[in-house]
């Protein structure tokens, strides 16, 4: 029986918001367990270019404007979003990295419970028990070889 040899992964960290083009980069949870992706300085809004000088900069500041000019139509919408929990203004939108394609081989990603495992930096994560099989680390991240017993 012939085995293959491990393969490499090579995790993207750096991609790009769909909505504007701001560099983005991978940002992983303390566990290592799960990732969000954040700008280069951390942010998660971004602005449009074209907002005037001295729009409101918070969604209560922008209620209060729409209330005083008697837009109600405009600040109803706006209140329903904030109540929902939108607090982005109507000219700013939230990150939305491009995600990278995988450079993993399907057939390189271990099954538990019948399902393909998670990938992590190091390891690979039980999608229904949530255990984790780290990888071997002599060689740089690599997939984890089956334990026989």
């Amino acid at each position: 029986m012939t085995m293959k040899p491990p393969t490499i992964t090579r995790w993207s960290t750096r991609s790009e918001c769909a909505m504007c083009g701001t560099p983005m980069q991978r940002t992983w949870t303390d566990d290592l367990t799960d990732y969000t992706w954040r700008t280069v300085d951390g942010t998660i809004v971004g602005t449009a270019e074209d907002v005037p000088a001295g729009a409101p900069t918070s969604t209560p500041e922008l209620l209060e404007l729409l209330a005083a000019s008697g837009d109600m139509q405009t600040y109803s919408a706006v209140l329903a979003r904030y109540q929902l929990g939108h607090v982005e203004l109507p000219w700013e939108h939230l990150h939305r990295a491009v995600e990278p394609a995988s450079e993993i081989d399907p057939s390189d990603v271990p099954e538990c419970h019948g399902w393909p495992m998670r990938a992590a930096p190091g390891a690979w994560i039980c999608r229904v028990e949530g255990t984790i099989t780290r990888r071997e680390t002599s060689a740089g991240p690599k997939h984890p070889r089956p334990e026989r017993g």
